[in-house]
């Protein structure tokens, strides 16, 4: 009698087909049908860089976070998922919405109470979950959200006088590539694991929200990296911390091992992947080259991350971006004899 294999009995074949049918691949990057760029996030690990990123940002960043998730959302909803009219309006709308949160793994939306029940990060869901319910609604809101549980919130809707007007793109528009053909089980879980698909945008607008604070950053890690802005320098930062925390097998003694590592642990997140690996010293120094990065404050933060996990000292960073690609060294921050 064949063996049952359990790993394969718990995937989620619907899901599977909607994330095959909705996203697609290329050169690390995870891309919608619009071409819009997204990151595979561990919910656990999403929680933990928010609270390292608020800690070297030195302030409390909860209702920017949600603003930009607003925003984002609103951006990504001209699409139109959401827009239904005639019979069953109220239906079709319902059952739309509860399918955009499953096939990104947001969680559970409710329109009535307005609320959702997530294992993520309450301000970015009770911010995609305001935009929806604008655009459900045509109309603008003061949000307020309140958490009742660890995987439960409602939201605090006050009708807002300010117009709904189309929210502006925040990054580029990516030509889209191969199927998005992964495993994934149920409630998008991998491994056991919670995940979310998160829009790359949301991040960017988060950066552009930290203008006009100073990071909490000393300055011998501040000279480690590029001349950035601070919201840039704290995302790359809690990226790096966060890599240098886990437990992630990431082993890359040359060039070869460099890309092919890239490819296992970067790829799948949405993070890019390198076209090319050369080697500036003999102290494994190298400069990773990218045709295409959607958030470098990320990239940048994990590789700096991978670096010094496996170089075993600090890092400095260097960074150059223009109409070719990317360019990132990374370094000894200090001299060896």
């Amino acid at each position: 009698m064949p063996l049952i294999d359990e790993a394969q009995n718990l995937l989620d074949r619907t899901l599977m087909a909607e994330l095959e049918s909705s996203f697609t691949v290329r050169n690390g990057l995870i891309l919608d049908s619009q071409g819009n760029s997204w990151i595979r996030w561990r919910a656990d690990g999403l929680d933990s860089w928010w609270r390292i990123f608020e800690e070297t940002i030195d302030a409390p960043m909860g209702r920017r976070l949600a603003n930009a998730a607003c925003d984002e959302e609103e951006w990504l909803l001209n699409s139109e998922v959401l827009d239904y009219s005639g019979f069953f309006k109220k239906k079709k709308i319902a059952q739309a919405l509860t399918q955009r949160w499953r096939t990104h793994g947001w969680g559970n939306p409710s329109l009535n109470p307005p609320g959702f029940d997530s294992t993520g990060l309450t301000p970015i869901f009770a911010g995609i979950l305001q935009a929806d319910i604008e655009r459900i609604n045509s109309k603008r809101y003061r949000m307020r959200w309140e958490e009742k549980s660890s995987e439960s919130c409602l939201l605090n809707l006050d009708v807002s006088n300010y117009p709904v007007t189309a929210s502006n793109p925040s990054g580029n528009i990516y030509e889209t590539g191969l199927p998005y053909q992964i495993e994934v089980e149920n409630e998008w879980r991998i491994d056991g694991l919670s995940h979310h698909l998160i829009p790359s945008g949301l991040f960017r607008r988060l950066q552009e929200s930290c203008a006009g604070i100073t990071a909490n950053v000393d300055e011998d890690e501040r000279n480690s990296w590029p001349v950035v802005d601070e919201g840039f320098l704290s995302m790359a930062i809690a990226s790096k911390k966060l890599f240098i925390a886990g437990k992630e097998i990431f082993l890359a003694a040359d060039a070869d091992g460099w890309i092919e590592s890239c490819k296992g642990f970067f790829a799948p997140m949405g993070l890019s992947t390198p076209i090319s690996v050369v080697s500036l010293d003999s102290n494994g120094g190298i400069e990773l080259r990218f045709n295409e990065v959607s958030i470098p404050s990320l990239t940048v933060g994990f590789l700096a991350g991978a670096w010094t996990r496996c170089e075993g000292r600090p890092v400095k960073v260097g960074l150059e971006i223009d109409e070719k690609g990317t360019k990132i060294s990374l370094q000894s921050r200090y001299e060896m004899s």
